[in-house]
């Protein structure tokens, strides 16, 4: 018997959990179960995965011990407002790793789907849909146990959180509730709560900062603020500029009113 069975996370009930002892890349295997008609609440992991996709076709370098999971939704919101979904996601994470970790141990938010523990980035996530068959899918990966070895400013919660019983079990365990408790609030109250939960524990105005859109588009400028939607104000050149995270992600509108 594996120790995840021997430890076997305890999720609310409207998950569906799968779980995988590895899988080659778990985005891929959650997006399929997305196409194939997966419910709502279907909850895929593991804490082994050969290789996951970054931002511009990068690789998220996977390290054993790590938390990968994919919640698939099926979300009745205004579909404008999917994207934001991704900050939702962010601060769950937050909150659940701040209830493993020791005292004092420093946690912040990097605009709008990176985990930093202790100085270093630990977590990332991604978000996925498809307009027409009305399915969006939210990825994470979370290094616990091991840091990525050719990554020079990559950490490890395990290391990072002052905590020697934190595990991928239990963290998926506090993440689903948390994500469950603060994607209710969003629904119910809308981006506000989200805001002020992502500003309290992320570089404020004035901050200097410098973000890769593509391949050949650059911005840099000093950070001006979060607006009511969950999107990036950055100063530069004595000009405001909005960055969505829609964009920010490469998330494409499909459906009717694709452009």
């Amino acid at each position: 018997m594996s120790d995840v069975e021997r430890n076997k996370p305890e999720l609310p009930s409207v998950y569906e959990p799968i779980h995988f002892d590895s899988v080659e890349n778990l985005t891929e295997t959650a997006l399929e179960h997305a196409r194939q008609g997966a419910p709502e609440g279907t909850l895929l992991w593991t804490t082994n995965q050969a290789t996951g996709p970054a931002r511009l076709g990068r690789e998220w370098q996977s390290p054993g011990d790590g938390l990968y999971a994919a919640v698939i939704l099926r979300p009745d919101a205004d579909w404008d407002d999917s994207s934001q979904i991704a900050l939702v996601g962010l601060v769950s994470l937050g909150a659940a790793v701040a209830d493993m970790v020791g005292p004092m141990t420093e946690l912040r938010y990097r605009w709008p789907n990176d985990l930093l523990v202790g100085g270093t980035k630990i977590a990332g996530l991604w978000l996925y849909e498809d307009r027409d068959a009305g399915w969006l899918t939210l990825v994470l990966a979370c290094n616990v146990g091991k840091r990525p070895e050719e990554v020079f400013d990559g950490g490890c919660l395990l290391e990072e959180g002052g905590n020697p019983d934190i595990d991928p079990a239990r963290l998926l365990e506090q993440l689903s509730r948390q994500f469950l408790a603060w994607l209710n609030l969003w629904a119910e109250e809308g981006m506000a709560p989200i805001r002020r939960e992502f500003c309290s524990r992320s570089d404020g105005a004035g901050t200097p900062v410098a973000l890769v859109l593509g391949e050949s588009e650059k911005v840099a400028g000093s950070i001006a603020g979060i607006d009511a939607s969950g999107d990036l104000e950055v100063s530069y050149n004595e000009k405001r500029r909005t960055l969505s995270i829609r964009r920010f992600l490469g998330m494409q509108k499909l459906g009717p009113d694709e452009v």
